[in-house]
């Protein structure tokens, strides 16, 4: 059996022992796994679950999955293909936003532009809070002085020039 391949789970149709199987797997994903064992053999023992099915849970909790029964997955909400009137709404946001004709945005939305915005949003970035926090400590020490000297030689070299001026005005 290869590790990325779990086997099939044959699922019992009786409410009880599928019962069985969720509060086994419960104690097996916070970590009891003998207390989930133990359920598993008992089921077996008392005939509401077959043996085969046991091995198999097994081989699904070692490998890390402890949701077995379909309905209890919940399928992730896929994002991929949101509802015409979202999609419109973004399409008109679009060319209001950035004076963009309707097929620049269509387009820029059909190659994902709108979802990787979304995903920059949303990850942690640290070099922007980096940044924010340069912001907020204003400019350092060393620029301050060179500007200072800087205005200082500027306001030095304009009085030189005015004061140079000013004899050869009065001559």
């Amino acid at each position: 059996m290869g590790s990325s391949k779990l086997p099939k789970l044959q699922l019992p149709k009786d409410e009880a022992a599928q019962k069985r199987l969720i509060e086994a797997s419960d104690l097996a994903k916070t970590g009891e796994l003998k207390a989930g064992q133990q359920m598993l053999k008992e089921g077996v023992a008392s005939g509401l679950i077959a043996a085969p099915l046991q091995r198999q849970v097994l081989a699904w909790w070692s490998a890390g999955e402890y949701d077995l029964l379909p309905e209890k997955k919940t399928p992730p909400e896929s994002k991929a293909s949101p509802t015409v009137d979202d999609l419109e709404a973004q399409v008109v946001r679009l060319m209001k936003e950035r004076q963009w004709s309707r097929k620049e945005a269509c387009q820029y939305i059909d190659e994902g532009g709108l979802d990787m915005e979304q995903m920059q949003a949303e990850m942690n970035s640290p070099m922007d809070d980096a940044f924010e926090k340069l912001k907020q400590q204003g400019p350092p020490q060393w620029f301050v002085e060179a500007m200072t000297n800087a205005q200082e030689k500027a306001k030095q070299e304009a009085e030189g020039e005015t004061s140079k001026e000013t004899p050869a005005v009065e001559n």
